[in-house]
């Protein structure tokens, strides 16, 4: 075996690193807590054996018959040392001792993962307990406190964790909701714990310029073209509001048109009017009834209805003149190559008077914006690169949109992916909603944190409350979270309160890209594998069937995949009670994460992040 020299000298020097890391980041080991020391020194393990490790390495101990240590991020520094013992045994060299350290045993590092998973999640994991390996929480929809027994079906079929999102409703449906987890909680006999999750910065397009209302008549026609139905238009005046729509087939809806009353009068059954609709095509109207106080017309023809539009009666004096009809929400069409202003003013104000300015609704962000920098709207369906920043207003080239052009519509997300944005994670809405979290859950999962400052202004929070026993949830949602996820969770580790990760995918494959989402998922189970921090797989677990009682097939394998996590989490739906019935028995036949794989990627970019320059002024 000639590789073995070579293999023993790359892995005494990756121990080495081991060794060289506790040195350097003493400040920060004195700083955990006790309960977590173990794990925030096999936690720094893992990092400086990626930030060291030779491209090949692990293949090429798998080649020489050794342990590639791929399924060890638990136990790392204890089963590259025996390695090393095998491979000087090998070569008959006498066996080094390692140096003496916190590190935890291979039995120790799944001890410590189990413990932690328990104090967070208040259930066993692992295949020991003859159980599934991963707990279930489920987000409760506000109707579960109208529907009699739905959160009874819940806990019975499995639920583990409730999840109430902070981000919609308020304290009284909360409190009703609380309540009756407790309950049903108790009425079965089982631990199920509350996690609330605080909204954090919605970072969205503000208010856009209402545009005008349009009625949009459309007639029944087959798959050939052929007309099967006619529009039918219910034209009433304001006075005639509580006029009801004609009885009408499936195939036959009426829309109401308000007109007013000015030359309808003279209208009888079969009498024409035409003119050209909002479109400017032409378009024929003809009165098939004639009602009390208004008009059933017919169209043969899609047409589009505004505010003063006038039909005129074809030989006749009769009129039909549109009333006015509702505002429609303000939208603004962006194909590629357009440039739009991206502003802290509302519309009408000094910024929002320029052709093409899009309100922002959190407007500090723009002061951290950079030329050169990516903005994705509305889940990345529109992209755009700033090209000018000016005091106030960002200017933007859109980049990505469909061949005809995407809309961007109010209240729609804005994500800054390459943006080092210094906006606080705790809102003045979050400290309130924190309060409620304190006093009636047992989990409080921090939304949009990313800097280690972010936990430290957490920590402070909590400890007016008094509830040393209330754990957290680090919601991994940016792209800077993820890359500072290490520096993230050796600071949460100063404080001995459970402590847990959730893997926010949807958001993450906004700011990372689709096509980095399962590296990037993958590589946080590995982190908090290292760190024995219990994970939750989370977005779009079993969609389909939540909302439609049918998995897809994708999704039965995505659900699988998310046994490897310590906890996996179902959004709302009309068919949630069967959603966790079936989870339950898709994780239950997968073992816990962490196998031994060739697959698992060696360059782990949140490891070569760490005390990287762009992250060094994190407090900042």
């Amino acid at each position: 075996m000639t590789r073995e020299p070579r293999l023993l000298e790359e892995l005494n020097s990756l121990r080495d690193a081991m060794d060289r890391i506790e040195i350097e980041e003493q400040a920060t080991l004195a700083a955990i807590a006790p309960r977590f020391q173990a794990s925030a020194t096999n936690l720094l393990h893992f990092i400086a054996f990626h930030r060291n490790n030779h491209p090949g390495l692990q293949m090429a101990m798998r080649e020489a018959g050794l342990c590639s240590l791929g399924g060890c991020d638990g136990h790392l520094y204890a089963s590259l040392s025996t390695v090393i013992g095998v491979l000087q045994k090998l070569q008959g060299l006498p066996v080094t001792p390692p140096s003496p350290s916190a590190a935890p045993s291979s039995l120790g590092g799944q001890a410590l993962l189990q413990a932690h998973g328990e104090r967070l999640l208040g259930r066993q994991l692992g295949e020991e307990t003859g159980a599934r390996t991963a707990a279930i929480m489920v987000t409760l929809p506000a109707l579960a406190t109208e529907q009699a027994g739905l959160i009874a079906e819940l806990v019975e079929a499995g639920m583990d964790i409730a999840r109430i999102n902070c981000g919609h409703d308020g304290p009284e449906v909360w409190n009703d909701l609380v309540a009756l987890v407790r309950s049903a909680a108790a009425a079965a006999g089982r631990n199920v714990r509350i996690a609330m999750d605080l909204a954090g910065p919605k970072i969205r397009i503000g208010a856009l310029p209402p545009q005008p209302g349009v009625v949009d008549a459309r007639p029944q026609r087959n798959r050939y073209g052929k007309l099967l139905q006619s529009a039918r238009i219910l034209a009433v005046p304001d006075e005639g509001a509580d006029v009801q729509p004609v009885r009408q087939s499936e195939l036959a809806p009426v829309d109401r048109l308000p007109i007013r009353n000015e030359g309808w009068q003279s209208l009888t059954i079969g009498n024409r009017l035409r003119a050209r609709d909002s479109s400017g095509r032409w378009r024929e109207l003809t009165v098939v009834d004639r009602l009390q106080a208004g008009l059933l017309l017919s169209c043969n023809q899609r047409c589009h209805f505004i505010s003063g539009l006038e039909f005129l009666q074809e030989g006749g004096p009769g009129k039909i003149v549109v009333g006015d009809l509702p505002a429609l929400a303000g939208d603004v069409l962006v194909r590629v190559g357009d440039r739009l202003w991206l502003t802290s003013s509302e519309p009408g104000q000094p910024w929002g008077t320029i052709p093409g300015a899009i309100n922002c609704s959190v407007p500090e962000v723009l002061a951290d914006l950079q030329v050169g920098e990516r903005v994705l709207f509305d889940e990345g369906r529109i992209a755009g690169v700033i090209r000018e920043v000016c005091p106030g207003a960002v200017e933007v080239e859109i980049t990505q949109a469909r061949p005809k052009g995407t809309r961007l519509r109010a209240e729609k997300g804005i994500n800054f992916p390459d943006s080092r944005l210094t906006i606080p994670a705790l809102t003045s809405r979050d400290l309130t909603d924190l309060a409620f979290a304190a006093a009636h859950a047992d989990i409080v999962s921090y939304s949009f944190v990313s800097r280690a400052a972010d936990i430290e202004v957490l920590q402070q929070e909590l400890q007016g409350h008094g509830r040393e026993d209330l754990a957290v949830v680090l919601k991994i949602e940016t792209r800077r979270a993820f890359l500072n996820l290490p520096r993230l969770l050796l600071t949460a580790m100063r404080d001995p309160r459970p402590l847990g990760v959730m893997i926010a995918r949807g958001d993450l494959a906004i700011e990372c890209g689709w096509e980095e989402l399962a590296e990037i998922q993958e590589e946080i189970l590995r982190i908090c594998a290292a760190a024995h921090i219990p994970c939750i797989w989370a977005t779009q677990v079993l969609d389909e069937m939540a909302r439609h009682g049918m998995p897809t097939r994708a999704e039965i394998t995505d659900a699988a995949m998310g046994a490897r996590a310590e906890a996996v989490m179902l959004n709302k739906g009309p068919n949630l009670t069967a959603t966790v019935r079936t989870l339950g028995a898709i994780v239950a036949r997968f073992h816990p994460r962490q196998p031994e794989s060739p697959r698992h990627r060696e360059e782990l970019l949140s490891c070569l992040a760490f005390r990287t320059n762009s992250l060094v002024s994190e407090r900042t």
